[in-house]
């Protein structure tokens, strides 16, 4: 009778086994979404997971793995165990799914570090009650983050002690603008036709035009030196130095664009899923033109694709004039400072802006 049960009991498990071997996992979705694409540095966020059951037989346990970039700081929550490591960290859940039952979980995240985040794919394992079986499947995913450098108030950038950018409202070339119009004056030889204001000429018996007020023509091009030193290889150092510098340089670019100045940014790193080639954004305006410039700072690799002073002989070789640029450098090489000479003998204006490291805290 024993040895009967006991058959019975090895049957009844091995197709226990092979059911949920067969078909724990069919008519099983996954889905994973972030609350925003795009957050700056230090912004808190919400990750959702939805894991939904379309079937009659329910699911015992479920174990449920993804690897995600250590940039991305997740608050403590039952039933998730994550283990970090040097540059990832391994997600693990284990929960319960019922027949025809929908999970949705919900995950505080802060984005701790600038940077693009992919999360391609999530690996799902479940089986029977006594776990005589493990089938896995994995879930493909499209899941991307950006997160902007950290914005800091403008008084926290060393800018030097009598920057322009200080007002930038005040302009440094002004031109006159034929789209603005202050009143009316009289007629002088060489006029255009089409400037001629007929209401005006009517009204006060001589010829009359359109006087045109003045605006500015500004431009600011920031520049990021991913070199420590003028002798630096292609692998920075000193990473934290260089992740200030590009916070100054996205506080710069959101203060000059707020103010209406084009900006545009030159840097002699790459940036991650194009080229290993330097950046180069021409100065511009508008919403489209910030989020441009602060999508390619997320991006940008902590690694030189040429010097900072070949990169400047580039910039030359196009003949800049009227335009602003500010050099945020970890140092001033002689090859550097004979660049931004030239560049300002060909009527630009350059300032400096220099990031201590900790042997300048020091002295």
């Amino acid at each position: 009778m024993l040895a009967w049960m006991l058959v019975n009991a090895a049957v009844l498990l091995g197709l226990i086994a092979w059911v949920y071997g067969k078909f724990s996992l069919n008519h099983v979705g996954y889905a994973r979404f972030f609350s925003k694409h795009a957050v700056f540095a230090g912004e808190e966020i919400e990750m959702v997971e939805r894991i939904v059951n379309r079937k009659l037989l329910p699911l015992p346990w479920v174990r449920l793995e993804s690897m995600m970039a250590q940039g991305l700081v997740f608050g403590e929550q039952q039933n998730l165990d994550i283990r970090g490591g040097e540059k990832f960290q391994n997600h693990i859940s284990l929960f319960s799914l019922r027949s025809y039952r929908q999970i949705v979980r919900r995950h505080r995240v802060v984005a701790a570090k600038r940077g693009y985040y992919m999360l391609d794919s999530a690996t799902m394992t479940a089986g029977d009650p006594v776990g005589l079986t493990r089938p896995s499947r994995r879930f493909p995913l499209s899941l991307t983050l950006t997160v902007y450098p950290e914005v800091v108030p403008m008084r926290e950038v060393p800018l030097p002690a009598h920057s322009w950018l200080g007002d930038v409202t005040v302009r440094r070339w002004i031109v006159e603008d034929p789209f603005l119009t202050a009143g009316t004056r009289e007629y002088r030889s060489g006029d255009a036709l089409r400037s001629v204001n007929w209401k005006a000429t009517a009204r006060t018996g001589r010829m009359q035009v359109h006087r045109n007020d003045y605006t500015a023509d500004h431009r600011l091009m920031i520049c990021i030196n991913l070199e420590t030193h003028d002798r630096m290889w292609s692998a920075v150092l000193e990473p934290e130095r260089i992740e200030r510098a590009i916070s100054y340089a996205a506080s710069v670019a959101v203060y000059a664009m707020r103010q209406g100045v084009e900006t545009g940014l030159l840097s002699n790193g790459w940036t991650f899923g194009g080229p290993k080639l330097p950046v180069r954004l021409d100065p511009g305006g508008g919403e489209a033109q910030l989020t441009a410039l602060l999508e390619t700072m997320a991006k940008l690799q902590l690694e030189t694709a040429v010097t900072m002073h070949a990169q400047l002989d580039d910039e030359l070789s196009g003949d800049p004039s009227d335009t602003d640029y500010l050099i945020i450098s970890c140092h001033r090489g002689a090859e550097l400072e004979e660049r931004v000479d030239a560049l300002r003998r060909r009527g630009n204006g350059v300032e400096w802006l220099y990031v201590e490291g900790e042997g300048d805290r020091r002295r």
